[in-house]
């Protein structure tokens, strides 16, 4: 079974794919870190994300994390793995293309007020217009709410509150895995 985690920044993608991969005994892959290796290797700089989107600008960006989906296409292997999805990855039309592809997409959807201060704890990215950041927040939120939406087989609510645990949990049962440990 392949799973493909996606939802907003900071919903809990890889807390969760993380314990999830480690729950069914398989491979985690983030499709950040991918764009972050995709840039090292291009540019010969290390770079994170948010650094290479304010340099370069969301179209490159978006083109990096493409990459990442096609090279995840590509080299699936044929036992069970877990991916990730950075937050803006679903909005691009050619990237939707391949989700489904890669496996059973699972919205992660926590309320936007929490996610909102996750991200305001951490520093706005370069999406959020900073004059307006609440407001740019939630038209980004419904913006992608809407794909996820459209993309998920499976959509699992998460309580910003709970513990990670608790959230793998609903994933489990949702998803009704069998535990490998």
């Amino acid at each position: 079974m392949r799973i493909v985690l996606t939802g907003m920044k900071h919903c809990g993608k890889t807390t969760a794919g993380k314990l999830l991969a480690k729950t069914m005994n398989c491979q985690f892959a983030d499709t950040d870190d991918l764009v972050e290796a995709l840039y090292q290797q291009s540019y010969g700089e290390k770079l994170n994300c948010r650094e290479i989107f304010t340099r370069h600008g969301g179209d490159f960006f978006r083109t990096l994390e493409l990459e990442a989906v096609q090279q995840l296409q590509s080299g699936l292997q044929p036992k069970s793995r877990v991916i990730g999805l950075g937050g803006g990855l679903p909005m691009n039309p050619a990237a939707r293309q391949i989700l489904p592809k890669l496996g059973s997409l699972v919205y992660l959807k926590v309320e936007p007020e929490i996610i909102f201060k996750r991200i305001e704890k951490n520093g706005f990215p370069p999406f959020i217009d900073a004059q307006r950041p609440f407001e740019s927040f939630m038209e980004s939120f419904q913006e992608r709410e809407k794909i996820y939406d459209e993309l998920a087989e499976f959509t699992v609510v998460c309580s910003g509150n709970d513990t990670p645990k608790h959230n793998l949990e609903r994933i489990v049962n949702e998803l009704k895995i069998n535990r490998i440990k």
